[in-house]
């Protein structure tokens, strides 16, 4: 009985961790990006005087973690990111919380972005850029918060940072910015852009090149597939429709420059369907090692010997039948010592580059055989920057989509080949990615499933872009108790 009592008492304290349900909800309000992770705010009461508590926030096989100091704090907050979609769910200790999605599911659109605002006076910030369905659409945050993980902005397609006094954005902030733009994203600046620490370590971006939009002017830094954009704050206040000004440039990023809009759907992180990758390699066989030679000698010589030495000795049955079965038994329980064959993974990955010295890769993931429950990944560890996400796959399978911010740049494996208006060279990109699958190109066969899956999405967005079979990238993704194969790799300049 005080065993009992004394078990209780020590497990009291986690059992008595919950989530406030009432309290707990998306940062972004009524809007969302299916298919992406948005801000979640994350209330934890009843901390029963623990240390810390770890939160998870988990869709499919993808969970995400994060250890909150509560330093005997009744209760704490965090923002963690948290997939939109159904089947999501936030947990504490035993206390899983199925969260509310937003309502106002916004997609992918060249006409309008989707922007997450930080400003000194949110109040102030909604005057000059309110939320308009048909050319805007913004959640508003205070400068004070702003999101030092990249992985708190991936619905957004850019995001506007509003200045004037001259404020010290949160230490963390501009390594955010820098793997946001990394991915493709835009970050528009105005007045004073000071940072909580300093750049060291981060690739540098391409020269400015000066816009004016509505009479507003800025300076465009491009930084790999995205863009940073400063504008006066004066300037912009000056301007007869800051609103304007602000959707302008953003949108001048999404059209690549033009003075329309692509055709065909924008791009976003968001990506449900089938790993474009290469039919998975048939499973070798596993080569047998020294035990197991070891041990088929002994069952051999077991069973050839010991009864006809055991006869010997007694003219019973019972012994030597007693004797096999425990060698048998001996024998097999060795047999369980015997290194077995590694899961199998198979790997590629399209790094993305642009202007400056910044890239990004997908690197696309398949387990042929069981190896974890989930994909889990530690918020927490300033080496794990990548964001995964579940994907569709066939029977027996797993399969992931990691982005992954600020790669390193890769070396080219064969001749690059332009892309433009649909061509590559002479041919259409459909009959060039047939091409590629028959091996008639630079690229080889696993190559071309993600150079098909590439163009059937963008051949036609009206921008050139540059494709070049790449020797295999260090993205800096371990997977830990697994063989892993890599496959195709292809890199897209644009």
């Amino acid at each position: 009985m005080r065993w009992l009592l004394l078990i209780l008492l020590c497990a009291s304290p986690l059992a008595a961790q919950s989530i406030d349900r009432e309290r707990s909800g998306f940062a972004s309000g009524q809007n969302g990006r299916t298919g992406c992770f948005a801000p979640y705010r994350v209330v934890v009461k009843d901390t029963g005087g623990l240390d810390s508590v770890r939160v998870t926030s988990s869709f499919g096989n993808v969970q995400l973690s994060r250890e909150v100091a509560t330093e005997g704090r009744p209760e704490v907050r965090l923002l963690l990111p948290v997939f939109v979609g159904a089947g999501t769910t936030v947990s504490v200790g035993s206390d899983v919380h199925e969260p509310v999605l937003p309502m106002r599911r916004l997609e992918a659109d060249y006409g309008r972005s989707y922007v997450a605002v930080f400003s000194p006076d949110p109040v102030a910030a909604r005057y000059i850029l309110p939320g308009d369905p048909s050319l805007i659409m913004t959640d508003q945050y205070d400068l004070s918060e702003f999101f030092t993980d990249w992985r708190l902005l991936d619905g957004y397609d850019a995001v506007v940072i509003f200045n004037p006094a001259d404020a010290r954005l949160p230490a963390g902030s501009q390594r955010a910015i820098a793997e946001f733009c990394s991915l493709g994203g835009a970050v528009l600046i105005a007045g004073s852009f000071r940072l909580g620490e300093q750049a060291q370590g981060l690739p540098a971006p391409a020269e400015p090149t000066v816009h004016s939009f509505r009479g507003v002017g800025a300076q465009r830094f491009g930084y790999g597939a995205g863009a940073i954009y400063r504008v006066g704050w004066d300037d912009l206040r000056r301007s007869q429709s800051a609103q304007l000004s602000i959707s302008d440039a953003l949108l001048h990023h999404a059209w690549f420059g033009a003075e329309r809009a692509p055709g065909g759907k924008r791009e976003t992180r968001a990506n449900a369907g089938p790993a474009p990758v290469a039919p998975p390699l048939p499973l070798e066989a596993a080569a047998p090692g020294p035990l197991f030679w070891g041990l088929a000698a002994g069952l051999l010589l077991l069973c050839a010997f010991a009864p006809a030495v055991i006869g010997r000795l007694t003219r019973r049955l019972w012994p030597a039948q007693l004797a096999l079965l425990a060698g048998c038994a001996a024998i097999s329980a060795a047999a369980t010592l015997q290194e077995r064959p590694l899961p199998v993974i198979e790997t590629s990955v399209m790094i993305f580059d642009g202007e400056g010295e910044a890239a990004s890769a997908r690197v696309y993931v398949r387990v042929m055989a069981p190896w974890r429950d989930a994909l889990q990944v530690n918020l927490d560890d300033p080496a794990v920057r990548y964001l995964p996400r579940p994907m569709s796959s066939g029977p027996g399978e797993q399969c992931w989509l990691l982005d992954v911010p600020l790669a390193a740049a890769a070396i080219p494996g064969a001749e690059p080949t332009l892309m433009e208006g649909g061509m590559i060279g002479a041919a259409t990109y459909r009959d060039f990615a047939a091409r590629a699958h028959r091996g008639e190109t630079g690229f080889s066969t696993a190559d071309a499933w993600l150079l098909d899956d590439w163009l059937e999405s963008n051949a036609y967005r009206g921008r050139r872009a540059t494709l070049t079979p790449l020797e295999w990238p260090e993205t800096g993704i371990r997977f830990d108790g697994a063989k892993v194969l890599r496959r195709g790799a292809i890199g897209v300049t644009r």
